[in-house]
């Protein structure tokens, strides 16, 4: 079988073919994408490694791939083993990374992952392993087990529980359609954003001529009353927090795959992500480069060296009506009760303005995933609350850290 698939449905994909293509043009690397996509299966992943090099996968199934994922999980050291028995089989998930590319991935009966094995205790090797359950690895000699000399190991970790059920969803990772990933990455798609930029400008220069030359002064003074409620309705305006959480676990999900770097901490506000990148000893010119392929901006600061993108998140249409503040409020406790209990909310009365009123609110955020993020993002729909701040610490495939908003009404 070509995949595993976990309790809650989700396909993990071994794929039948891995590579590293280097190519100059994109219209060569279309041609060689479909090829390979005949030969190995409709669907594929791809992801940059470099100005001219992408990393792809491809197989006959839809799904996540199971090595790059379980990797991802442990922080994705250069050289890792992980085993994990299979609860009532007689199998269990491997996964072997070296160098920082996945070697093996899936599952195998017990009695054969020492001859899997067998072939690095002739190389030098520094494997992080991590093991579950019954695993037929141990870090001492034992019996009908396989274990490595000391030198060969730089650490070893026995979980306490089940890595497999817990594997995060990456976006980055998911097998697609060959079309679809080839149009993520701009490759054989119609450059339609560029020429309707240049179709905007142009019509905005004829608005402009034109109204100059039919440019009459007028000498009439009409007095506008201010409206009460214009506050409101500028706030309401915003991006709705659903959307920008959506886009920003997007950049989220994109950062996690770029090659050789770790996330130190990620934030948003104002409309841009920004995230502090750590080298796992690759160079500023490789994040450089893959910044500037995927519309991003890398800067050196003091604190460290940021990437950030602008998140460019859809406005909300103008309010007919003014929401109760603390309806609203409500609502949105008793909804996040069902996907994150516990206290995890501070709320402080502002100061009310005309006919409304604002509370500002701090969420706390600790050890979610990005999915469950999205969950809590999709309990602000429909209500008005304006995001004004995310700032997380990714550990170990989850995060920490704190969202602040502000929630206005009546």
């Amino acid at each position: 079988m070509s995949y595993i698939t976990r309790e809650d449905g989700v396909h993990f994909v071994i794929p039948s073919y891995r590579d590293v293509l280097i190519v100059k043009n994109k219209g060569a690397l279309k041609k060689e994408v479909e090829a390979l996509g005949q030969s190995y299966g409709e669907y594929a992943t791809m992801l940059r490694k470099g100005p001219q090099q992408y990393e792809v996968a491809f197989s006959p199934d839809a799904g996540y791939l199971l090595g790059e994922t379980v990797w991802h999980h442990f922080n994705r050291p250069v050289d890792m083993i992980f085993c994990e028995a299979v609860p009532n089989t007689t199998e269990a998930i491997l996964v072997i990374v070296k160098g920082g590319s996945v070697y093996l991935d899936g599952s195998f009966p017990v009695e054969s992952i020492p001859e899997e094995l067998v072939i690095f205790l002739t190389q030098q090797n520094s494997f992080e392993i991590y093991t579950y359950g019954d695993a037929p690895i141990t870090e001492k000699p034992a019996e009908g087990k396989f274990s490595f000399d000391e030198s060969s190991v730089k650490s070893f970790k026995v979980l306490d529980e089940p890595a497999f059920a817990n594997l995060p969803l990456l976006k980055s990772y998911e097998l697609k359609l060959i079309e679809a990933v080839l149009a993520d990455h701009g490759i054989g798609v119609f450059p339609a954003k560029q020429l309707l930029t240049v179709a905007a400008v142009i019509g905005g220069l004829v608005f402009l001529v034109m109204a100059y030359v039919n440019y009459e002064p007028s000498v009439q003074e009409v007095k506008i009353e201010p409206n009460p409620y214009q506050q409101y309705v500028d706030e309401m305006v915003s991006p709705a927090p659903e959307k920008v959480m959506t886009l920003f676990i997007d950049k989220l999900d994109l950062l996690y795959s770029v090659p050789g770097w770790s996330i130190g901490t990620i934030r948003y506000g104002g409309g841009t992500v920004e995230a502090l990148m750590i080298s796992q000893g690759t160079s500023i010119e490789s994040l450089m480069n893959w910044s500037e392929e995927h519309d991003a901006s890398m800067v050196i600061r003091p604190n460290g060296i940021i990437v950030s993108f602008n998140l460019n998140s859809p406005t909300r249409a103008k309010p007919k009506e003014i929401f109760p503040t603390k309806e609203a409020l409500a609502m949105f406790l008793d909804r996040l009760s069902h996907v994150y209990q516990g206290n995890n909310v501070s709320l402080e009365l502002g100061q009310s303005t005309g006919p409304f009123s604002t509370y500002s609110v701090l969420l706390n955020i600790t050890g979610r995933s990005p999915s469950g993020l999205l969950l809590i993002g999709e309990q602000f729909r429909g209500l008005p609350f304006i995001l004004e701040e995310i700032s997380l610490v990714p550990t170990k495939g989850l995060l920490d850290g704190k969202i602040t908003l502000k929630v206005m009404g009546k």
